[in-house]
């Protein structure tokens, strides 16, 4: 096993490692450090969670301390993913002397522009907010010896390819390029052969010991039925939770739902000003609310220790994203469970792009919607519309039809004589349980059957609109 000792770093950085707790280097951070402090190009991909934030900044902050002026540019996709990496570049440059600069949206551009007069040696910005200033003349980047590309697939996938060339065409030929990621989109790979010079390539391949213990279940229910099953997940849980929703709107809906059952529930999205975000994640690390409702622009932000649960109150449009997502929970050596919620119909390709991403056979086939009219076709259907499909009558002479006798001279019903199939209930089907990984314990879905059969049995002894109210506010 890999330690501190056997990658090539000073005394000093070894003292600062042990103070900030780091106590053994991850994979990532092994194979990458001793090739960016020889001054490699580097392409690096690994999972979410595994140390990559350290696998740059402790070799980087290494090579230029001592020196004076700004040499070193890290670009972050969200305003949360540049904080935090700022703040690891102040645990491990401020005791060596070298100052940080965050830059982002929400921000004071007048402070922010008169932090980078002072020649900070750090830039950890976003790349919108970097334009802006380049756009102002208040920054200039012809000094950068090394760029640094945090979340590469990410930045692609919001849109900012244009500021990156905007960017890499004003920082010297001659530099380090640093790139990671969680994945090799080819977007990425395309944008690894522009801007860097013969990278050497680190892959950290997932192992048993190396991937988070995730439980992950899958629940196809209609939309109905998803904020009384989170109602019900909310309260079953201890731990915290981290709820996933596909839109503003959507947060806002689930907080709302959420709020009038429980008071420790918080939610942000990017339409949030710059304090109210940094307060809400705030308030959920020191455990004044002990759940957060999210956006996707949060999947890579959020850096919270034992977060119990993730939930995917909506399938994500990207199936990166679900990565991203349950990479909340589980991290550094916790256990932890994820919970996706399926629509039948109408998220079926999601979970199976999710499936294909992670090498999986798809688990099973989601529940059929019920029918509408569940009787039988019938050869001669005399009266009402034709059913769809139907060949069209032809027209013919009129004839003149007897008049129906009254009711009470048609006769008794014989109901043996004709017996009718009976009709299938109309009430969605049950919820279904499905694993998304193969190693989930068995008592976790033997839990989940069991929770499915209560379910049922009470959905049968409390119908109606009364046993509805019931159930809602018990």
């Amino acid at each position: 096993m890999t330690n501190w000792n056997d990658l090539s770093l000073s005394a000093e950085m070894l003292s600062i490692i042990e103070q900030a707790g780091y106590k053994a280097p991850t994979p990532v951070q092994a194979q990458s450090i001793p090739l960016v402090v020889a001054g490699h190009d580097v392409l690096v991909s690994s999972q979410t969670g595994s140390g990559k934030t350290a696998s740059f900044v402790i070799p980087v902050v290494e090579k230029f301390k001592g020196k004076n002026g700004t040499y070193i540019l890290a670009l972050s996709p969200t305003r949360e993913i540049a904080q935090q990496t700022g703040a690891v570049f102040e645990t491990f440059g401020k005791p060596l002397g070298l100052r940080t600069v965050v830059c982002i949206g929400g921000a004071s551009i007048p402070v922010e522009k008169e932090a980078l007069a002072s020649s900070p040696h750090i830039i950890v910005a976003t790349p919108g907010r970097l334009c802006d200033h380049l756009e102002r003349g208040n920054v200039w980047l012809d000094f950068i010896q090394c760029l640094i590309f945090d979340e590469a697939d990410r930045m692609l996938e919001m849109g900012f390819a244009k500021q990156i060339d905007t960017i890499t065409e004003q920082i010297p030929k001659e530099r380090q390029t640093l790139m990671f990621s969680a994945t090799f989109a080819p977007k990425v790979e395309k944008l690894a052969k522009n801007v860097m010079n013969d990278p050497k390539q680190v892959t950290i391949v997932k192992t048993e010991e190396s991937a988070p213990k995730i439980d992950q279940n899958l629940f196809w229910i209609p939309e109905e039925r998803k904020m009384s099953t989170l109602m019900r997940l909310a309260q079953d849980e201890p731990g915290t939770i981290i709820i996933f929703a596909k839109s503003k709107e959507r947060v806002y809906q689930v907080w709302r739902s959420l709020h009038g059952k429980k008071d420790d529930v918080t939610y942000i999205h990017s339409d949030l000003g710059q304090k109210e975000r940094e307060a809400a994640i705030a308030d959920f690390k020191s455990g004044r609310y002990r759940i957060l409702v999210a956006t996707d622009v949060m999947g890579r932000g959020i850096d919270v220790d034992d977060v119990g649960h993730v939930v995917n109150y909506d399938v994500p449009r990207e199936p990166e994203d679900y990565i991203h997502r349950i990479g909340r929970t589980g991290r550094r050596g916790k256990s932890g469970a994820a919970s996706t919620f399926a629509v039948p119909g109408k998220d079926d390709l999601g979970i199976k792009a999710i499936e294909k991403l992670r090498g999986i056979e798809p688990s099973a086939k989601p529940p059929e919607r019920e029918s509408r009219d569940d009787r039988p076709a019938r050869e001669d259907r005399s009266r009402g519309n034709p059913r769809r499909g139907d060949a069209p009558k032809v027209a013919g002479p009129k004839t003149e039809r007897s008049p129906r006798p009254p009711r009470e001279q048609q006769g008794p019903r014989n109901p043996e004589s004709t017996p009718r199939p009976p009709r299938k209930p109309t009430v969605p089907a049950e919820k279904l349980v499905l694993i998304l990984r193969e190693d989930l314990p068995a008592h976790r879905a033997a839990e989940a059957a069991k929770a499915a059969a209560a379910e049922a049995a009470s959905k049968k002894s409390s119908g109606g609109i009364v046993g509805w109210f019931k159930k809602l506010f018990s």
